[in-house]
């Protein structure tokens, strides 16, 4: 019921204020078109190959957990929840330890393009991994000491039996989660567009809400903002850390056949994010 009230207001303001919606709309075209599609796509068609090909091979399983971390919010979760099958961390901790922003978005993106200092991009980059790792060691921890007994494998969604080609497969899989990605992306920067108008509040605290729903767009809100660095970045930081509702939402459909949780994860980054902020925060202090 209250998910059929809060489309019902979206749908009237999209009707009242069809310029701003077109507007969000357009934004997160452009951000798919320039940025996730271009960033993601090469990585997206790899880790699926290594998973069509890996079978029981632990080298190919590997090798697309490296990629996943590397290439950006949502691929380390698809890996984590399609092929970890255990180690040194629970699957709980390696689902917030891969999910990552990409580095070419931290130094690119957000170093260059929006703060013009791509050393921000890389101090904030390796804040995030910091935060993720440490996050990821006491949930281990914690999981080890709460259950006597390993955490359970991750399942796997099994495909229903094709007669399509090994390729056909690849590339299907492949275009399906860029579509899904997208269209989360759509959806929020749509509602962003709309938080971005509200007039009560003041700039920073829609940056702050903006960043609840989508991080790019909160980063492009934020970075022109005159603060003081000491406060800029770590709140850049923080928010790329936890990533949003957009992002949770990509994460969620990535998980789904598995055992993990979303509710989990959105707790986990957030503990992520506070370190995150507060290792940039550090950085920033020592360096001044």
């Amino acid at each position: 019921m209250i998910l059929m009230l809060i489309c019902l207001f979206f749908f009237f303001l999209c009707l009242l204020f069809p310029e701003i919606s077109g507007e969000g709309v357009r934004r997160g075209l452009s951000l798919s078109f320039t940025q996730v599609i271009p960033s993601l796509y090469p990585f997206i068609l790899l880790t699926t190959l290594f998973k069509a090909l890996s079978h029981d091979s632990r080298y190919a399983r590997r090798l697309s957990l490296f990629a996943g971390f590397l290439s950006g919010y949502p691929l380390g979760a698809k890996v984590v929840a399609e092929q970890y099958d255990g180690g040194l961390f629970t699957p709980r901790a390696m689902l917030v330890i891969c999910n990552n922003p990409s580095p070419a978005y931290m130094l690119s993106f957000v170093g260059l393009e929006s703060l013009g200092r791509p050393v921000y991009g890389l101090q904030m980059y390796a804040a995030i991994l910091t935060g993720n790792l440490l996050t990821g060691i006491l949930i281990s921890c914690f999981s080890s000491r709460k259950q006597s007994r390993p955490a359970p494998t991750v399942l796997r969604a099994q495909s229903a039996p094709s007669k399509m080609s090994l390729t056909d497969r690849v590339f299907q899989d492949t275009f399906e989660t860029v579509v899904r990605i997208c269209g989360y992306i759509l959806a929020a920067a749509a509602a962003a567009a709309f938080i971005r108008r509200i007039p009560i509040f003041p700039p920073l605290i829609r940056a702050v809400l903006t960043g609840c729903l989508e991080m790019t767009a909160a980063v492009e809100f934020l970075a022109p903002m005159d603060l003081p660095p000491a406060l800029k970045l770590p709140l850049i930081t923080g928010i790329i850390s936890f990533g949003g509702l957009s992002v949770f939402a990509q994460t969620r459909s990535m998980i789904v056949h598995s055992h993990l949780s979303i509710k989990k994860y959105m707790t986990d980054k957030a503990i992520a994010s506070a370190i995150a902020s507060s290792i940039m925060y550090m950085l920033l202090h020592y360096m001044i």
